[in-house]
Formats: structure tokens, sequence, C-alpha cells
């Protein structure tokens, strides 16, 4: 009797969802499904030729990565000798392809549909019945790994006062940073940039090389050195915005910045999963999937849903290098897929720890920590034993990620003088 394998639909063909799918058809006999609304695949990396289609991606022109190409790779799978040490956002890309058509595309198990938006994810007896805008019909799966990224829905915070008059009066003036793409809007203004993030830094930066001037509003300014960029000076949180008083925009310390062209959002993004019909409340906390919400809830090593182990999310967790983390993550989903881990079921006390928008964010040393963990559970479930094994954090892989930390210091200390050359000679800011 011929045995039938089981189905996996993989959501997103980002990073997250190519590690997925390589671990699958390495280790599991499962057949595979990947749907990415995008036209090619890489996810958040994927930059459209087009401008205008360019503002609805996280990423902007002169983007290089706050991690080592070192670190950040896939096992087994390194980044070109020709790349430099922190990749441009074109080099990611071009890397997620090639390790895309290594392992991925063509392969008999696997189909990848592109340009394809799922519509509904819903749970009918023991299957997951997807609708996509590729067909009318309803595909069914045993399985599903969610992937599809969060860095879709921006978060703005909306408890600032004046807010909502200063967007009614100049809507324009407001950004986030899912908007930027280069710094020659922004010339001759007087900009905040809220955000102490790396996207924040890196844009403020960027910003200041034909600016008139530059406010990088953060929460501690002891951490935000600037002292090499006269053109930006850190300050407090925003507490109100006043744009009928002289564009003012007021910090809780009391200072106040006047004339304010532009305000630069650099505050992160929320989770969104607009298909997802079954267990809206139960992960998202709503019952209207279209809510964007800043956490998911009741999933077990912020992965696998405990009520329901066939459901799995890839890279929910943010500060952490995401291609190792995926991978591992990845290998474990697999695991749990076959069986041969066991989920326990989150009692109410797991389901509401960490409640907030930092709950999934695991800041050096946590990630390292985090992916011992799952480490520890592969290797007691027969991981060592899989043809695709994931990177191990052990002390050379731990001390890289606090090398790389180093590293990223000492190379934006060198983009700032770029910032500083570039506005010497009237340039806008540009990667050499």
């Amino acid at each position: 009797m011929t045995r039938i394998a089981k189905r996996v639909a993989i959501i997103g063909a980002g990073p997250s969802g190519l590690s997925a799918a390589r671990a699958f058809l390495a280790n599991t006999d499962f057949e595979l499904v990947l749907y990415d609304s995008k036209p090619q695949v890489g996810g958040v990396w994927f930059y459209p030729d087009d401008e205008q289609q360019r503002a609805s991606t996280a990423m902007y022109d002169s983007l290089e990565t706050n991690l080592s190409k070192d670190i950040m790779s896939f096992n087994g799978f390194p980044f070109s000798d020709s790349v430099k040490q922190f990749p441009t956002r074109s080099q990611v890309q071009e890397y997620l392809i090639h390790f895309y058509e290594t392992f991925v595309k063509n392969q008999n198990r696997a189909r990848v549909q592109l340009n394809c938006t799922v519509e509904l994810l819903q749970k009918n007896g023991d299957s997951w019945e997807l609708c996509h805008s590729g067909s009318r019909s309803v595909e069914v799966f045993d399985f599903v790994v969610i992937a599809n990224g969060h860095f879709d829905i921006p978060y703005v915070p909306t408890d600032i006062p004046g807010l909502g008059e200063w967007r009614k009066e100049d809507p324009s003036s407001l950004l986030h940073s899912k908007e930027f793409q280069s710094s020659e809007p922004f010339r001759g203004q007087k900009v905040v940039v809220v955000g102490n993030g790396s996207s924040g830094s890196d844009i403020a930066n960027q910003i200041s090389s034909v600016a008139e001037h530059v406010f990088h509003s953060v929460t501690e300014i002891s951490k935000a050195n600037w002292d090499e960029n006269p053109i930006v000076t850190p300050v407090t949180k925003i507490s109100q915005l006043r744009v009928h008083e002289n564009r003012t925009v007021e910090l809780q310390n009391g200072e106040l910045l006047h004339d304010i062209d532009c305000i630069v959002w650099a505050t992160g993004y929320m989770y969104h999963i607009p298909f997802l019909g079954s267990y809206q409340d139960e992960i998202l906390g709503t019952q209207h999937a279209r809510n964007p919400v800043s956490r998911l809830h009741g999933l077990w090593r912020q992965i696998v849903f405990s009520e329901d182990p066939t459901l799995a999310f890839s890279l929910l967790c943010k500060n952490v290098v995401p291609f190792p983390v995926a991978e591992s993550q990845a290998c474990l989903i697999a695991k749990i897929f076959c069986g041969a881990v066991d989920v326990p079921l989150m009692d109410s006390s797991a389901r509401a720890m960490g409640n907030g928008k930092d709950y999934h964010s695991l800041v050096m040393p946590r990630d390292i920590e985090y992916c011992r963990d799952l480490q520890g559970i592969l290797d007691s479930c027969g991981g060592l034993n899989d043809p695709f094994q994931p990177r191990r954090w052990d002390e050379q892989m731990a001390a890289l990620r606090y090398q790389t930390a180093a590293a990223k210091n000492e190379r934006t200390k060198l983009l700032v003088r770029r910032a500083m050359q570039l506005r010497q000679n009237g340039q806008a800011y540009c990667l050499e």
C-alpha cells in the first residue's frame, strides 16, 4: 500500500520560509507548497525596481546589514568572498536567490507560487484549508508554517498629544521608516528621527548628509553617540506636538524644538496575519485577524501553537541573528510535525507571560540562550543524526555574536564620516 506523503503549506518565501523548506526537504518526506505575494523570493529583502512599489517595503536604497556576513549566513552556505563584511541589501537578496536555487527550486517535493496572496487559512477537522489569489479552489494541508515576516505594518505611537492634529494639518511631514528610501527629500530640512534601533540611527545619519539639522529622539541619550556628527543631536522622547505653534516638538525634559519640517518614526512594526481564520482570539488576542497586534500568544518556544501543534510560526523573534535562528526553528518544527517532539499545552500563566510589544524581543545574550535551548531540544530527540542540522551556538558562535556587534560599532563610525564627507561635497548619502 502506497503511503501518502504529508503536505505542508509554507506561507512566505523569505529567509524563514526558505530555511523551513530546506529543513523539511532534507529531514522529512513531506510535500511542500510555498506561497508569496511578491514576484521574487527574498521576503523583506526583495526591493522592487519600481520606486512607488518600494514604498511598501522596509528596505531603502543605501541599506547594509548590521550583522556580519559570517554570523548571519545559513549553515554550510557562506556569502561569496567578494561580499564585504556587512553586506548591502542587494547582496543579501542575491544570496537568498542563490539559496533558493540551490536547495528549493526544481525540487520534486516543493512547489513555489509567487505573486500569490494567501487570503484565508482555516482548520477543518484534521486538515488545514487554504485559499489564495491564484486559484478559486481550496488547497488542503496537514501542517502549516506561517513565515510572512513582521516588517509590513508600521507601528507609530498613538498616545502623543497633538499627533492627530499634526497629521490632519500636514500628513506628508509624518513618515515611518518604512517610507524612507533616500536622504535627498530631506535636503535643507530640520528633521526629528524617533527610535534608537539600528534603522533609526542609520536613517538619522543618512539624512544628516543633506538636512539642516537632525534631532535623534531616543530613550537613553547616553547611548546615542553622535560626537563625530555635529548635524545630529540626541534628544529625549517626545511628549507633545504643536503643529500650530511654529511646528514645535516638545520633549520630555521640557526642551522645545521649533520649525520642524518632518518627523520620521523608526519605531518598529506590528505583527499582521490577516488570513488567519482559526484560533484568532487564542493567537492574536483579537477576534479580527485583520487587526495588527504587538505580539502573538499561546506559542511554545515562540514557534508552535500549543493547542494545535500542526500550526507553526517562523522568525517572530526580534533583535536576533535571523537566518541561523530561522533554520534552528525550522529543524525543530520538522521534528514536531514528524511527532518526535511533544508540545506541552501552555497554561494561562504561561500564555500571559511577557505581555507587550517587547515579548518577542531577544536582545543579546537572550538570543544566544534561546538558540541553545532549541539546540538542546533537537539534540534530545535525534537531531544529531539528521541529514541537515542548523548552526550550533557553541562558544565560537557566541563569541562571533559579540564580535560582530563591536565590529558594527566601528563600521558605524566610518558611515558617519562618509555622511559628513558627502555633505561637504553637497551630495546626498549613498554607500561606496
